[in-house]
């Protein structure tokens, strides 16, 4: 098993050549030779792998298959956490039998969710990718071009991912803020595979319900901060003006959080986002102002569960 930490980005295809412009500017990097990858995506007519937060892909590579068991994790921010499982196979269908037994949910049967696998849909795309080595952490990047693909249904992939591969996972945090100050990148808030379900499925990002009072205070910003990022996912897909009072209900809520708990400056710079998005709207979600605040928030978080606050 290993622990995926990554940082994902939307970046436009215009932008993507400046990457390894800027990574040879911030650090000694290595390129590494650009190479397509087709990704299939596993789940039984019920959607059990989904219903229990699981992921599972084939990835064909080089001629040769690995498949992938991804487990429940925590998204905000840019920042995606899954532990994950990657083993060979020798096809494009999963073969479950083979993961540990241990990561199966109580009552699970591999054998008969093996019997049941339907393909739902593919991520296929060409990734061209960096290794960063500094003296805090080896990071790689990567880029991704293509398309989700369900049926005769297509959206374009064009992203940005840093992954940690070795080290201080702050200096992740620290590339991101120094690409973000270079290039209009915005949060990937749908990893690959959700995507792939809402083509799957016909239909767009929920709604987010309302966060109960009764939340522990150590999660309020984690949860809060989930919810703007749903509410901006919806927005983005329906371009309903009413759902910005959501958002800057949201952000209020973020914003006096953050006052109680101290944290003066993103308090501050929260403020500056709502007079931002009463004058600007929806164009906030592509200012550099409002990605900055999101990625600080990430480490924040990142930070407090490392240090068990």
């Amino acid at each position: 098993m290993s622990l995926e930490l990554e940082l994902k980005f939307l970046v436009g295809a215009a932008d993507a050549p400046q990457v390894g412009k800027l990574l040879a500017l911030y650090g000694q990097v290595t390129a590494n030779p650009a190479q397509p990858l087709l990704n299939a995506y596993f789940d039984t007519p019920q959607q059990w792998f989904r219903r229990h937060d699981m992921g599972l892909r084939s990835r064909q590579k080089q001629g040769k298959f690995e498949q992938t068991i991804k487990l429940a994790g925590q998204q905000h921010g840019a920042l995606q956490i899954r532990p994950e499982y990657n083993l060979p196979c020798a096809g494009v269908v999963p073969e479950l039998a083979a993961f540990p037994s241990n990561i199966w949910p109580a009552q699970a049967e591999p054998a008969v969710l093996q019997q049941h696998l339907l393909e739902l849909f593919r991520t296929d795309f060409i990734r061209q990718s960096w290794q960063l080595t500094s003296p805090q952490a080896l990071i790689e990047i990567v880029y991704d071009q293509g398309e989700v693909r369900s049926g005769e249904r297509r959206q374009l992939i064009s992203e940005l991912e840093l992954e940690l591969l070795d080290g201080d996972a702050l200096a992740l945090f620290d590339l991101a803020e120094f690409l973000l100050q270079a290039l209009p990148l915005r949060a990937g808030w749908l990893s690959k595979a959700a995507r792939g379900y809402q083509l799957y499925l016909q239909h767009g990002t929920p709604y987010p319900p309302e966060i109960p009072l009764s939340v522990l205070p150590a999660e309020r910003l984690l949860r809060h901060l989930q919810r703007l990022q749903q509410l901006e996912n919806c927005y983005s897909q329906q371009l309903n003006l009413a759902l910005l009072q959501d958002v800057a209900a949201e952000l209020q809520l973020l914003t006096d959080i953050l006052q109680d708990e101290g944290e003066q400056l993103l308090a501050s710079q929260g403020r500056g986002l709502l007079r931002q998005l009463a004058e600007q709207r929806g164009l906030l979600f592509n200012q550099q102002s409002y990605q900055l605040w999101l990625l600080k928030l990430s480490r924040l978080l990142w930070q407090r569960q490392q240090s068990g606050c």
